[in-house]
């Protein structure tokens, strides 16, 4: 995956429809909502259940890629650029669920203290890294599932920004 032509392609789209319209908008709640899409796929891991939106998908493989898109639209807002790791044997096939999400969350904390700090880069690199690496531990097609969600993304009616600044519209 080309992570920066990516970032900034989803940053580009979600600043046009109104995601990053208020200048000071808190990174820190970017980050909690990957938190979040985190719990979600943990949620779907647990009840085996297939996604609300993309039928055709497991639920864990669409949260993951809702994590990822979350991840890039900030890296794409921040213009961090991605710096290849070195890729190791993926060990979390061997781990529990919990235990697996567990470290993307805590990649998302580590980004979290760094994402003032020169290292804010590399922080990010690691969670992106850790995110694919857990989708490839359970056999998504991570990318496939990224695209698809964006695609639907840009039809979804809460995703517009009438939708949002009514009562109980997405804030964030």
């Amino acid at each position: 995956m080309n992570y920066d032509r990516l970032s900034a392609t989803i940053y580009a789209q979600n600043k046009a429809v109104g995601w990053w319209d208020d200048p000071c908008r808190c990174l820190f709640e970017c980050l909690q909502l990957v938190s979040t899409e985190v719990a979600e796929a943990t949620e779907a891991e647990r009840k085996d259940l297939m996604d609300d939106h993309l039928p055709d998908r497991k639920g864990g493989e669409v949260e993951l890629a809702d994590a990822l898109i979350r991840v890039l639209d900030l890296g794409g807002r921040k213009e961090w650029a991605y710096l290849p790791q070195t890729k190791t044997k993926n060990e979390y096939a061997k781990w529990s669920v919990g235990r697996r999400h567990l470290a993307v969350n805590q990649a998302v904390v580590h980004l979290s203290y760094s994402m003032h700090s020169p290292y804010a880069s590399a922080a990010y690199s690691v969670l992106l890294d850790r995110i694919d690496a857990v989708a490839e531990s359970f056999g998504y097609d991570l990318l496939g599932a990224m695209e698809e969600k964006l695609r639907y993304n840009q039809q979804r009616a809460d995703h517009k920004r009438d939708a949002r600044a009514k009562e109980g519209g997405k804030k964030f």
